[in-house]
Order: structure tokens, then C-alpha cells, then sequence
């Protein structure tokens, strides 16, 4: 699977996801839309079969889709994308095609981590560790340059396959175009508006510190909901599990009335997407000081820090944060959507010409 070498970026940049569902898309989008403000001649490539590509066909009629599936489409972008570069912006086994047969400079987006320590040992956990990570190792090897979300990640890229990475953050979800989450679907809320907490997510995943914010909050009076599927209940007094796939709609309505989004993960080197959908309703984050969210979140002004899985530190401030003694501030977030905007830019154009 040989890469050709180029390092020019005054060629066309195409940004491509193959995904169908999840947060891959507003990961793409927003690249996307930082190339296009530094004036880069830009595609967008997306999956035939993305589940909202209404949405987006609306918002981004420039938009190309593709079956990453049918040989006769691989062939005729392969064909397109020669002498250009090529940005994969989210693992998926369904790009491989389309990334074997791109004579173009290659481009990887790395969003996941090395670190399985909170992996269940069960052989369906190990195999499925193996998968991915054999999968990351492909793009990784066969890509131009690597580029991940945290600086950390670069260094163990790096450090595991002598290869060159860089640093290239996530951009805020403020970059995407307006009309993106305006929609909203009323739910009955356990809770009233503005009272709760909020965790919501891949709940099942042991990295993402979902039982650390159960102990947190079990035997207290916090109103806390978990959206999303965990593998068994989650209940309590003060306890609320939506143990579903929820839609956009009702997953922006569980957002814009929260009190706070709680990220509690236990894994540093991480983008965390419900920050910044947090962040874009003008909601304040609670989560653990580590390389994710310390650029992001300023204590006491767009959220709040506790000592990473430490749920004796987490419910203190949740009550500091219930009882208003913590303060926030909604003109801080938008200000830090507009200065990581502009830090995206940069990185992006730096990371273009190396």
C-alpha cells in the first residue's frame, strides 16, 4: 500500500470519513471547515450511507458521496484524488479501499489511544482491542503523516512506529455551519431543567469513567441523568439512565438543559465530543485536569477540574457546582469556541505543510 510522498499543500485537500454514524462527522466537518477559512481548495468526501446526510446535503450542498463499497466508485475517486492529498479523518475498515488505491499524499487522523488497561479481560474485549488497534497500525504505517488530537498521542506514534506525527487538536463544534444542531426534540425530563447533571456518550466503555461518577453521586440529592447505552442499569434516588441510542434531537434537548456535562474519563489523551457540544449550548464541563480538557476548560469560567478518578473530588465540586458556589460563565465559552477556532486554523496549515 505505498504512499507517494508529496509535501506540497497548495494542491486540494479532501477530507474524507466513511463512516455511518457517530461523531466522525462533525470531526470531518470541522477540519473541513477549518481548511476552507485558511483558503485551502477543499473537498469533502463522505459515505453514500451516513445517517445524516440529509442534514448535511442541506448545510454542505458541495458535499460528495460515495460507496466505499463499490469498486467502480473507488476507482473513479482514486483516479480524482492523484497528486492531491488524501486526509482519512476517522478510522473505519471501510476506508481501505479508497486508501490502497489513492496515489495522493496520505493523511491520518489518529482519535483513539494505545492504552486497553481498561479493557475487560474477556477474549470478546481482546479481540476487539486487536482488531482496532491492527487497523490504526495499517493507516498509521501506510499514511504520508499522522496527525492526533493531543500531543501525547504524537509521541507514542512516534515512540511505537519511528514514524512522523503531529499535534493537531480537535476544532470546536462552533465551526460547523449554522443550522447544524438546531435540532431539538422535547423529552419528559426526570429532573427539572437546568437541575441535572449529565453524562451521555459510549457509557459502556470502562475508559470513559462512568462508574466513577456513579460512586460520585449515589447517595447523594445530585439529580444526574446517563444517556446512552452501559450494559446493564444504572439506577438510584437521584439517578436517571436513558439506556438507548437517543437521537440528535433529544440528545441536544438533554444538553441545552443541563446544569453541567460531566466527562469524568479516565483516559488522558482524548478528545472528548461531548465537551464540545457542551460548549457550543453554552454548557459548562466538569471533568479531570489531563491533556483533553485542560486547553478547553478555565476553572470557574467555561467548567470546573477534579483530580482525575477521584470520586470523592468529583462529588465535592458537583455540590460546590449544585449549590452555585461554583460560577460559570457563558460569554467565557464562546469566547474559548472563538480562540480554539483560531488555534485550529493554525495547527491545520501548519500540519498541511510539513
Amino acid at each position: 500500500m505505498p504512499a507517494q510522498s508529496s509535501k506540497t499543500s497548495s494542491s486540494s485537500v479532501s477530507y474524507i470519513y466513511a463512516g455511518t454514524r457517530g461523531g466522525g462527522l462533525e470531526s470531518t466537518l470541522c477540519l473541513y471547515e477549518a481548511s476552507l477559512r485558511a483558503g485551502i481548495k477543499s473537498r469533502l468526501l463522505l459515505s453514500k450511507g451516513n445517517s445524516r446526510r440529509p442534514l448535511v446535503e442541506r448545510l454542505y450542498p458541495e458535499a460528495e458521496f460515495i460507496n466505499f463499497s463499490s469498486p467502480s466508485d473507488i476507482s473513479r475517486e482514486a483516479a480524482r484524488l492523484k497528486g492531491s492529498t488524501a486526509f482519512f479523518t476517522m478510522i473505519s475498515p471501510k476506508m481501505f479501499p479508497l486508501f490502497a488505491a489513492a496515489r495522493a499524499r496520505k493523511i491520518f487522523y489518529f482519535h483513539a489511544s494505545y492504552d486497553t488497561s481498561y479493557s475487560p479481560q474477556r477474549l470478546g474485549s481482546f479481540l476487539s482491542d486487536k482488531y482496532y488497534d491492527a487497523l490504526h497500525s495499517l493507516a498509521i504505517k501506510h499514511s504520508d503523516l499522522v496527525v492526533a488530537t493531543q500531543y501525547p498521542l504524537a509521541w507514542q506514534i512516534k515512540v511505537r512506529f519511528n514514524k512522523q506525527a503531529v499535534g493537531l487538536q480537535h476544532p470546536p463544534y462552533s465551526m460547523l455551519r449554522k443550522g447544524f444542531f438546531e435540532e431539538s426534540q422535547k423529552m419528559e425530563l426526570p429532573f427539572p431543567a437546568g437541575t441535572y447533571f449529565l453524562d451521555f456518550g459510549g457509557l459502556d466503555r470502562p475508559y470513559k469513567g462512568t462508574d466513577v461518577l456513579l460512586h460520585a453521586v449515589q447517595g447523594t440529592s445530585l439529580p444526574t441523568i446517563f444517556a446512552g447505552k452501559a450494559g446493564r442499569k444504572l439506577s438510584g434516588k437521584n439517578i436517571a439512565h436513558i439506556d438507548r441510542w437517543l437521537s440528535d434531537g433529544e440528545m441536544h434537548y438533554l444538553v441545552k438543559n443541563a446544569r453541567a456535562v460531566v466527562a469524568p474519563y479516565l483516559i488522558s489523551s482524548q478528545f472528548s465530543g461531548c465537551m464540545a457540544l457542551a460548549f457550543r449550548f453554552g454548557v459548562p464541563v466538569v471533568a479531570p485536569f489531563c491533556p483533553a480538557f485542560e486547553g478547553w476548560i478555565e476553572e470557574g469560567k467555561t467548567g470546573w477540574f477534579f483530580p482525575q478518578g477521584d470520586w470523592h473530588g468529583l462529588r465535592a465540586k458537583m455540590q460546590s457546582v449544585a449549590s452555585g458556589k461554583a460560577k460559570f460563565s457563558k460569554g467565557a465559552i464562546a469566547r474559548k469556541e472563538k480562540e480554539m477556532e483560531a488555534k485550529s486554523v493554525r495547527e491545520l496549515v501548519r500540519a498541511l505543510k510539513i
